[in-house]
């Protein structure tokens, strides 16, 4: 007997032999046993993963004649018949060769009779999505109302190609990529039970490489055993033409460190001991891609399926690197693995975009430019009113009462008694009258003595001198409580050029400022031109 290699060897016969599709099998146990079975069902996923091969187990345990349970017995004359592809009721077809209008009308013409033998004829379409336009809409009336006798599968690696109207009369399953943990167990009871010698980190490399497809780990399992009766992990790099996993992390240190002359002379040992490169820059890509995760995340050993070790070697990377650098890296990684997956000349573009990555290092995040500019404050801190204060900074109305404060303040050092009288007045009346004080607060105190207050208003804020007057009783008992003398209030209007300084005064001032000069040093600029606060409003 010719040999049968180990995809079809091992290819699932029933239920029980699919591996990682946990949820899908439960929902063909259900259906089965409480005899809910559909017209129509749609298998996507990944390749490899099982759909072809559910599609077969589905059609064994619905045309089985020994069934007790929700599976096929696998031993009756229908199951060995869809074993062997030799069944009269269960149809195999690939969309992608029978794609044609009159591939389908043929079709619809055998549906019309009986299944020969079992209870049902079973019609298997894979790769369905290949299927043209006109195609689908002549299968779409017989999938609308198609004989009780009647059921199709479809399988698909691609079910956005599919259109709506077939979608929505399918009940859809999807397929899921196995992971490489379930893969390497599968690996080791199939080598185990076909007395294949092989390296456990060469079943890893395995699993690594079949990227979630059982079929794919198989075929490279066969073709490592056709090479060697003892399989090692030396022997898997040099057949799968896959760099080793030392060199991977030499060649992102050089990448992290920016030297780019260490880079190049690993390019060009790999180029000359033959390594396929494409294949290179792939592996450099997960491996950014590792390390961002670890970067972010608490739970990286989960997310990577990687040994704590490995986790440990990716997470020493990542703290000698910022978010922002692995973000830069990574979109160029990317770029870099699309063109020289496409390169005539992959060395050469592989080189050149290894350099522009070696600029990353030296980059300065915005974070650190901020901290540049800002290092003179953080040295001499200026005292914030508002963070002392929470409840100004919550209120912004008491912002302008803290202004006001800050005046008398500074009027303290000339006369004591008018500063403090005029803090005391603006709280008082904010006691009792919030919005009342927030425009007494835009006045300037001009004069307060024995007899009278004079307080002003510039520019615009001279239209708040009308609501004062009304108010002015107010003002004139709280004045009474505070000084306990009855003062005058005299409130007049200030001409708005006097507060306003002389351009060429604002510019000496700016141009003064460390944390304008610094920032013109950073950025290498020069001030062109300084607007005052007027000017700025008429503009707009």
């Amino acid at each position: 007997m010719s040999y049968i290699v180990l995809a079809r060897k091992w290819r699932p016969q029933g239920f029980e032999d699919l591996i990682g599709q946990e949820t899908v099998v439960r929902t063909f146990h259900n259906a089965i046993s409480s005899g809910k079975i559909v017209h129509a069902y749609l298998f996507s996923g990944p390749r490899g993963v099982g759909k072809t091969s559910s599609a077969r187990i589905l059609a064994k345990a619905l045309n089985c004649e020994r069934r007790t349970g929700s599976g096929p017995c696998g031993s009756c004359p229908s199951c060995r018949a869809i074993t062997d592809g030799a069944s009269v009721d269960v149809f195999e077809i690939d969309g992608a060769s029978n794609n044609s209008v009159d591939a389908v009308r043929e079709l619809r013409e055998t549906v019309k009779y009986a299944p020969s033998g079992g209870k049902y004829k079973i019609y298997i379409i894979d790769e369905v999505h290949m299927l043209s336009t006109s195609a689908f809409n002549a299968l779409l009336k017989t999938l609308e109302e198609p004989p009780e006798h009647v059921i199709f599968i479809f399988a698909t690696t691609e079910p956005k190609k599919i259109p709506s109207t077939i979608l929505s009369r399918c009940q859809h399953h999807a397929f899921r990529r196995i992971s490489k943990t379930r893969i390497k167990e599968q690996l080791k009871e199939i080598t185990t039970k076909e007395k294949i010698e092989i390296k456990d980190k060469a079943l890893d490399m395995i699993s690594k490489a079949a990227d979630g497809s059982m079929r794919d780990a198989l075929t490279l399992l066969d073709q490592a055993y056709s090479f060697s009766d003892t399989i090692s992990e030396q022997e898997l790099q040099i057949l799968l033409g896959l760099p080793e996993i030392e060199i991977i992390h030499n060649l992102s240190k050089t990448i992290l460190n920016g030297n780019i002359a260490e880079t190049l002379s690993i390019i060009k040992e790999l180029t000359d001991r033959g390594s396929d490169l494409r294949q290179l820059t792939k592996e450099l890509v997960e491996h950014f891609r590792n390390i961002a995760i670890v970067k972010v995340s608490d739970d990286a050993g989960g997310l990577l399926e990687y040994s704590e070790d490995e986790v440990e070697k990716f997470n020493q990377y990542a703290s000698g690197v910022s978010i922002e650098q692995l973000t830069l890296l990574l979109s160029e990684l990317l770029r870099l693995e699309s063109e020289v997956r496409n390169a005539i000349n992959p060395r050469y573009t592989l080189e050149l975009g290894l350099l522009k990555t070696s600029f990353i290092k030296g980059m300065t995040s915005i974070e650190d430019i901020v901290s540049m500019i800002s290092g003179r404050e953080r040295i001499h801190p200026v005292p914030d009113r508002e963070n002392n204060h929470p409840d100004i900074a919550s209120d912004p109305s008491k912002k302008k009462i803290a202004a006001a404060d800050e005046a008398a303040d500074s009027a303290k050092d000339h006369n004591l008694d008018k500063g403090e009288t005029w803090k005391r007045l603006i709280h008082n009346i904010d006691a009792d009258d919030h919005l009342l004080a927030c425009k007494l607060a835009e006045a300037k105190v001009i004069d307060i003595n024995e007899s009278e207050l004079s307080i002003g208003f510039n520019g615009g804020m001279s239209v708040l001198a009308d609501s004062i007057e009304k108010n002015s009783n107010i003002i004139k008992e709280k004045l009474r409580e505070i000084s306990g003398r009855n003062l005058k209030l005299k409130i007049s209007s200030l001409p708005g050029h006097k507060n306003v300084p002389e351009i060429h005064q604002i510019k000496e001032e700016v141009f003064a400022e460390p944390i304008v000069q610094d920032a013109m040093k950073i950025f290498s600029s020069s001030l062109i031109r300084v607007k005052s606060l007027r000017e700025q409003k008429k503009d707009d």
